[in-house]
């Protein structure tokens, strides 16, 4: 790479695309080193292969569930691993938070579970503080993810992880009580034990997959408690996690309540306003169970959280009406237009595990990404070993730079990263500790990284995303095919005709004029015209490629929306939308071609890419393809208070969009605020 001397105030020139990364990137107004490198890149790459290929693995396999049914044998899979994922961070390690070095890191299956959750940093960071267990500590010591270390656990050539040293695996089984090896292979007859929540009991024989989907890693699980007989589902256990945890602030111990650690609008503690919303939820349930007083003498966590569980129902809808009746003693429970804040707090306690979140469905929506990783070349064994290769990978963190620069510009938007961006930021956010740091520094805030959002509001966020790039930048934000960018010259002409009355005046016809056949008043069809492109200039190579086989990775990242049913009219009415509008772009392109060269190519590369397909048009892309399986780690059906759509879990009351709640002052940035 060369390049150009240029002044300080200007970005650099460079002569050909940068296989290296300069010394120094923009942030709004700060000059900082890269806050993410290319070996960091190339291991994150690495992972990600090789959890592409164990997916591919376990739904090869000739015997048990997958054998029938690939997906469901996926998603039994996903749940397995986040069940051991919990055994692991549940454990007593030692007595000070461990060193990650080898010997404590687990299987790939555990590893997959731990990434997933670092991609929702609010969500990860937030559960590692807000109480004071085991659980937090440990999640505390793997809050930096050892990629480099991680990577080189795994094969460069095949992608399987290489053997554990004989110090790992003892740690893992000795700690876990379960085995290393990963359970590839699931039978309708294998069991696991988990707690029922009415008892307290253990239960010995719970089938991950029973007739009637009511296995646990079935949509409607329901199991029978071996000793009282009662029988439970995943709400019950969530609401007997809510009643211990309020239970136990009671007797003394650290505890909030999910959902009220963080300020909504910046992802920053903020405790003394977590009490006060704390007091006010919990106040019409102390009317009758005292939850805001100490335990009485005599009695204990176990009696005074069953006393109250017992008279919620262990009923997520009672609870959510009770914490409503708290917060809103004027305002009378509407489950169809529920208060975004309140809602996200029920979510977070209506599935079973030990996280706010459903770590569950994580992993299938961070598995669309992983997919598209693999669609690009990007987590093929060598792609990248090359400094000469690594272009594609120095263009991504610039790109990211930029990306935040844009946020650093414009606090209240909601931007949308196209792949490359996202793959530096999902690498940025691995390192938990750090993200939040370089964050703060550059953006006073924590932007959140949502993997749930309505289409239609994904697809908006990503036009406004265009917009304010090329208005930065100078150059197209995507050149993959998909919608090209706007006429703001276009629109600025109309503008000013208006205002010196010129509406009357002959306008003179772009040189540059749509092939498509038109037809006369006659009737007749014009005969076709040929568009000539004008070749473009590009002026930031660092940030954009006019390489066809680079064009891939501008692609909008869209594993993060939600349609809901994808067969249902919603989802075939923002798909229909958003290629209406990409046809119209399209024809407004190519006829301003020769004003801006830039929307030419978008729109011929949107023409003649027939196999790219348009983001935010498939339903089942992502998400969608596991649409039959909604259900299976939370509760409460999609739509309604526990589903996956944006429009329903709902924002934080601030109304970042990285909870769905549509724009807070404050601004969430990248995720959605």
């Amino acid at each position: 790479m060369s390049r150009v001397k240029a002044p300080s105030d200007l970005p650099p020139t460079y002569t050909e695309y940068p296989t290296e990364l300069p010394a120094q990137l923009p942030i709004g107004p700060h000059q900082v080193a890269p806050i993410v490198n290319v070996t960091e890149l190339q291991a994150h790459l690495r992972l990600l292969g090789a959890i592409h290929k164990l997916k591919e693995v376990v739904q090869s396999q000739e015997d048990g569930i997958a054998m029938t049914d690939r997906e469901l044998g996926w998603i039994v899979f996903v749940n397995r691993a986040v069940y051991r994922f919990f055994a692991w961070t549940a454990a007593t390690w030692q007595k000070t938070s461990p060193s990650l070095n080898e010997t404590y890191i687990p299987p790939l299956d555990v590893i997959m579970v731990w990434h997933a959750y670092l991609l929702n940093p609010r969500s990860f960071f937030e559960d590692s503080r807000r109480m004071s267990t085991t659980y937090c500590t440990n999640l505390i010591a793997i809050e930096e993810m050892p990629l480099t270390l991680i990577s080189s656990l795994i094969d460069p050539k095949t992608l399987d992880p290489l053997p554990p040293s004989d110090e790992r695996q003892r740690f893992f089984e000795e700690t876990t009580h379960l085995p290393y090896d990963m359970p590839f292979i699931t039978n309708r007859s294998d069991v696991f034990t988990l707690d029922c929540p009415f008892c307290a009991n253990t239960n010995q024989l719970v089938l991950w997959v029973a007739d009637g989907e009511k296995g646990f890693a079935q949509p409607k699980f329901a199991h029978t408690c071996e000793m009282c007989g009662e029988s439970f589902r995943k709400s019950n256990i969530g609401v007997r996690r809510f009643c211990e945890e309020v239970t136990r602030r009671r007797a003394g111990d650290r505890v909030f309540i999910s959902e009220t650690f963080l300020a909504p609008s910046t992802g920053l503690s903020a405790e003394t306003t977590a009490v006060e919303i704390m007091t006010k939820l919990l106040k019409w349930m102390d009317s009758t169970y005292q939850v805001l007083q100490p335990i009485p003498a005599g009695s204990g966590v176990d009696t005074e959280a069953t006393k109250l569980a017992k008279g919620l129902g262990y009923n997520y809808l009672l609870l959510s009406d009770a914490l409503h009746r708290g917060a809103r003693p004027n305002i009378t429970p509407d489950p169809s237009r529920p208060i975004p804040r309140l809602q996200r707090i029920s979510v977070a306690y209506s599935h079973a595990g030990l996280a706010s979140l459903d770590l569950v469905g994580a992993i299938l929506r961070q598995g669309s990404f992983i997919q598209k990783m693999a669609e690009l070349g990007w987590t093929q064994p060598g792609r990248f070993d090359l400094v000469s290769e690594s272009a594609p990978l120095v263009r991504s963190i610039a790109r990211y730079h930029a990306f935040l620069d844009l946020m650093a510009a414009n606090k209240t938007s909601f931007f949308v990263p196209t792949l490359d961006i996202d793959l530096a930021w999902h690498t940025h956010q691995l390192r938990a500790w750090q993200y939040r740091d370089d964050s703060c520094r550059f953006l006073q805030r924590v932007p959140n990284h949502d993997d749930n959002v309505e289409p239609l509001l994904l697809s908006k966020g990503y036009d406004i995303t265009a917009k304010a790039w090329k208005a930065r930048f100078g150059v197209p934000y995507s050149v993959c095919g998909c919608v090209p960018d706007g006429d703001s010259e276009s629109l600025l002409s109309r503008f000013t005709s208006k205002i010196i009355g010129n509406s009357g005046s002959s306008h003179k016809r772009d040189s540059s004029v749509s092939s498509i056949d038109s037809t006369s008043s006659s009737g007749h069809k014009r005969e076709k015209s040929v568009t000539t492109l004008e070749p473009v200039v590009n002026s930031r190579p660092d940030l954009v490629s006019t390489e066809e086989d680079e064009a891939d990775a501008s692609h909008p990242s869209e594993h993060n929306q939600q349609f809901g049913d994808p067969d249902g009219r919603p989802a075939f009415k923002a798909a229909y939308l958003r290629e209406k509008r990409s046809a119209k772009c399209v024809a407004s392109a190519k006829k301003g071609a020769s004003r801006d060269p830039w929307r030419g190519l978008q729109a011929e590369r949107n023409e003649r890419r027939k196999e790219h397909k348009e983001a935010f048009t498939d339903p089942h892309y992502g998400s969608g393809a596991y649409y039959p399986y909604w259900g299976v780690s939370v509760a409460i059906p999609l739509g309604f208070y526990g589903g996956y759509a944006v429009l329903s879990v709902g924002g934080c009351g601030g109304g970042c969009g990285s909870c769905g709640g549509g724009g807070c002052g404050g601004g969430c940035g990248g995720c959605g605020g």
